[in-house]
């Protein structure tokens, strides 16, 4: 009888490491599937931020273009300016000579 329970006793513990064998690959695998979802939400979000970022360069060319256009105009602009302040500040005909006082002595 010993030999029979020793037998049982054998096979239940085969049957429950199988069990936990399975129960145990059921797990990694759903594990497994949980991870690819989550990579390949982080992959549509990486792709999504590079091209958010390729924009982001392509508006910053076109600011710093723009900014190197603004500051030649300013640049001309103020040399206008200064030329205009320089000119107004430069008499346009000399002024007339200073006349020779006479002074006439009408008690002589």
């Amino acid at each position: 009888m010993e030999e029979g329970k020793r037998k049982r006793e054998e096979y239940s513990d085969s049957e429950q490491r199988s069990r936990s064998r399975a129960r145990r690959r059921r797990r990694l695998a759903a594990q497994a599937a949980a991870l690819r979802s989550e990579n390949g939400a982080v992959e549509v979000a990486a792709r999504e931020a590079v091209g958010r970022c390729a924009a982001v360069d392509a508006e910053n060319e076109l600011l710093r273009a723009r900014e190197a256009e603004l500051a030649a105009r300013l640049r001309s602009l103020i040399d206008l300016q200064q030329a205009q302040r320089m000119h107004e500040a430069t008499p346009s005909s000399p002024p007339p000579p200073p006349r020779p006082s006479t002074s006439v002595d009408l008690n002589h």
